[in-house]
């Protein structure tokens, strides 16, 4: 690093280094690379970081340009978020699995909606049948919502929700849910995915883009005005990584994404600094834990930069970036499923050495199934253990300084800022998406790593090796989450009873003025709210989105 030794110093190392690697045999040596493309050397030396200026692209936490963490002491004296998803059934099976979260040490609460609920579907459309509840929960109405937030501490907890174009309704549902249930909605905390660009990765992109980046942002706009503690959009990298993106990729585009939202933000004459804090990231951490840690420092520093110079920004928390890292799923595998405590415990210590503030730690039976009760306990503990007991949050960024983190740290910077120039040649990430660029690009590196996998040169262990003759078959011993088809049954009966009790002239209403407000260019989140509070459901204001917008197609690849 510069000011570490002068010139001479460096070319005495380079040249004893040489010699070294004559002397080993290195350059014979097969060649490793990190996913994405970047060469990883043998060994590193004070040469590699020779142009790393410590003060000004390392730097201290909690300072510009937050290289080692948004906050001075990160988590030396307190923990992290733990917010391991839950969702399944209706809505009162997912807040009994929340309560036992919550009395184990959750203090947040993060639901998973089912497949009908994020593609718009009311749970009685026949194009949900045997899907209502199953890897999922159905949250049809407002009811839905009531009900799940009836009892618990709303107002104090954080409240997160994995769900892409729809957010909207999620976040208006949960909004006249507290003001039935007497709490204040301005204190909704927590986060929700709300990004319909990466949505197409995961297939739950339901209008077109143009529609869903704007529905997008008038969620962040409404949230800047009225939800002063709430996140309105997490961006879901993890989409991309879950689809098969590198890590390269994943920051590329994700960051790609949220320029196209903050530009549509400023064009609405929003100010940098009132929005750009509200803005999260979702990122997936692999089991490569050095590697991932430069990611999200190399990540963080970009971020600010990019706040910064490009988009003029002057609070310090608007450079900040603010993120949620889960121990990538696409790792969890089938063979000997207790083995994905380890893979997820490698992913979380990623996380945690790159400074996530969030963790929603997949479970080791996820791969079969929706988490049992213990899986879930299981991993709830290992993020407690790994804040409580191994030490490394004593100090901030450990891995801050080495040859290697660094040297990679920058090079992981390089190569996002060359992918990302290439998107805004093709015109911007809505047009990356629609063009099928991005999937293609995605689509590319998996079948590489696949074939990989299928060769053995990238080895996972007990799938392509160390393999054990007649290992005991998961489904065996493993406990299986089980539809309930009673449950299933009591939401369709709950969605049509809702329909046939509410007030039809308020509903007509709040529909009719939803559609003015789509066909016109207000901010729909208002409207939204209005239709959840004539107790609309998320099928009939999806189908008037749809209807003003556009069914959402998916890109063709050529």
């Amino acid at each position: 690093m510069k000011g570490s030794g002068g010139s001479d110093k460096i070319n005495q190392i380079k040249e004893v280094g040489k010699k070294w690697a004559e002397k080993y045999n290195v350059a014979k040596s097969p060649k490793y690379y990190m996913a994405g493309g970047i060469e990883i050397k043998p060994v590193y030396t004070p040469a590699d970081v020779k142009d790393t200026d410590f003060l000004s692209e390392i730097g201290y936490p909690g300072e510009y340009p937050f290289t080692r963490g948004p906050y001075a002491e990160m988590y030396r004296h307190r923990p992290w978020k733990f917010s391991l998803f839950s969702g399944f059934g209706s809505a009162e099976d997912t807040r009994k699995r929340w309560k036992f979260l919550w009395e184990t040490g959750q203090k947040a609460f993060s639901v998973l909606p089912d497949l009908p609920t994020h593609m718009g579907l009311d749970s009685d459309d026949p194009l949900a049948e045997d899907e209502v509840g199953r890897v999922g929960l159905a949250i049809d109405t407002v009811r839905d919502m009531e009900i799940l937030f009836k009892g618990l501490p709303m107002e104090e907890a954080s409240f997160s929700c994995n769900e892409e174009t729809l957010a909207s309704i999620i976040v208006a549902f949960a909004i006249v849910a507290m003001e039935n249930l007497g709490m204040d909605p301005t204190k909704l905390t927590g986060a929700i995915s709300n990004d319909p660009l990466a949505g197409v990765h995961k297939g739950t992109t339901v209008i077109n883009l143009e529609g869903g980046v704007r529905l997008a942002v008038d969620l962040i706009e409404y949230s800047v005005r009225n939800l002063p503690r709430y996140y309105p959009i997490n961006l879901k990298a993890i989409d991309l990584s879950e689809g098969g993106a590198n890590p390269i990729q994943e920051v590329a585009y994700t960051f790609s994404n949220a320029i196209c939202y903050i530009e549509e933000g400023l064009k609405r004459g929003l100010s940098i600094d009132d929005f750009a804090p509200k803005l999260s990231i979702f990122f997936a951490s692999n089991c490569q834990i050095l590697e991932e840690a430069a990611k999200y420092r190399a990540a963080r520093r970009m971020w600010a930069k990019m706040m910064r110079e490009r988009f003029g920004a002057n609070s310090p928390k608007s450079w900040t970036l603010k993120f949620t890292a889960d121990a990538n799923p696409n790792n969890m595998q089938a063979e000997e499923p207790e083995l994905n405590l380890v893979r997820a415990a490698c992913g979380a210590i990623a996380s945690v050495l790159g400074g996530a503030q969030g963790t929603p730690h997949p479970c080791y039976d996820e791969v079969f199934s929706i988490p049992s009760q213990k899986s879930h306990s299981l991993a709830l503990g290992t993020l407690q253990i790994l804040a409580e007991e191994i030490n490394i949050t004593r100090t901030v960024d450990p891995l801050g300084g080495s040859y290697y983190v660094e040297s990679l740290t920058n090079e992981i910077e390089k190569s996002v800022l060359k992918e990302m120039k290439k998107i805004e040649e093709i015109g911007g990430a809505i047009k990356a998406v629609e063009s099928g660029y991005v999937s293609k690009e995605i689509l590319n590196w998996f079948l590489e790593e696949q074939k990989a996998v299928e060769t053995g040169k990238k080895v996972i262990v007990r799938k392509n090796k160390y393999r054990v003759k007649d290992a005991e078959n998961p489904w065996d011993y493993l406990e299986i989450y089980q539809q309930d088809l009673k449950a299933a049954d009591r939401q369709v009966k709950r969605i049509k009873d809702v329909r046939r009790m509410r007030d039809a002239q308020k509903w007509e209403k709040a529909m009719r003025n939803l559609r003015r407000a789509a066909e016109g260019s207000e901010n729909m989140m208002p409207f939204i709210i209005e239709a959840a509070r004539a107790e609309a459901s998320i099928g009939e204001i999806t189908g008037v989105l749809k209807d003003v917008f556009g069914v959402f197609q998916d890109p063709k690849m050529t």
